[in-house]
């Protein structure tokens, strides 16, 4: 499996644009490590400068997908012993996490998990090996991966942390938005969203990013059309996508104007 999305992989990576990720990404079937450096906290600011505002680019907020009859329902990340986060959104808030020791992960009922799916009250991304190799290489400077243990299940699963957090919410795009205010919510959240329906971004205010969680509202797991393709190349289970960007209209072709010919 390894070997085809290897080979999956370096054809996609080809095709998007975008930084490359010859340096530190896995090679003939590795799996990222905990000891792998965390790039997302030290990508150099000139190569993120350097990617140009892209307004047909396309985005799609990465979801689970509940359907599967057999889908395992994951708990909330633990330390080894029992101890609980700090909040259950400490791997969602669009910023790179402390090394934290090994975690683990009970499922419910006990089985091998879909290979993308939400675990628990926070949300938080749990993605099979194959799947971390996948945003190790064609998203290295916008993830953190660390490894978790799935309880009763020997293949290898990692916290997927999207450590880019994008002023991009195009708020007149959304079919609804409102926003907390000092008399409805705690001071470090005004201005901060309260609601947002149809969610819509704009792309030239993601500074390049593809892998992204919006400030304001990052409770939307946001990827690049490159990253949602080669999810599907690869046969991922369960992810679903809805896109926030939607596509450009196409532009109307002008009609050439015939000359009539003249009466004599």
């Amino acid at each position: 499996m390894f070997r085809r999305l290897t080979q999956a992989l370096r054809l996609l990576a080809r095709s998007i644009p975008g930084p490359s990720s010859d340096e530190g990404s896995p090679r003939g079937g590795e799996v990222p490590s905990e000891e792998a450096p965390d790039r997302a906290r030290r990508a150099p600011a000139a190569r993120r400068a350097s990617q140009a505002p892209d307004r047909a680019a396309r985005y799609f907020d990465l979801h689970d997908d509940f359907r599967p009859p057999d889908r395992r329902e994951l708990s909330d990340p633990v330390s080894l012993d029992g101890r609980k986060m700090n909040s259950v959104w400490f791997f969602t808030s669009g910023a790179a996490v402390p090394h934290r020791g090994r975690l683990k992960l009970t499922a419910e009922p006990p089985g091998r998990p879909l290979d993308f799916s939400l675990a628990g009250a926070g949300l938080t991304p749990v993605v099979h090996a194959s799947v971390a190799a996948i945003f190790r290489e064609l998203a290295p400077d916008d993830v953190q991966l660390i490894p978790v243990e799935v309880e009763r299940e020997p293949e290898s699963f990692f916290i997927l942390v999207a450590t880019r957090l994008v002023r991009c919410l195009d708020e007149t795009a959304c079919a609804e938005v409102s926003h907390y205010t000092a008399e409805d919510g705690p001071p470090e959240r005004v201005g901060h969203y309260r609601t947002v329906r149809g969610l819509r971004i704009d792309p030239v205010k993601t500074e390049g990013a593809r892998v992204l969680r919006t400030w304001g509202w990052p409770v939307s797991l946001i990827v690049s059309e490159g990253i949602k393709e080669a999810l599907e190349h690869a046969g991922v289970s369960g992810v679903r996508f809805a896109e926030v960007t939607p596509p450009a209209a196409p532009r109307k072709r002008r009609r050439k104007s015939r000359s009539k010919p003249r009466r004599g």
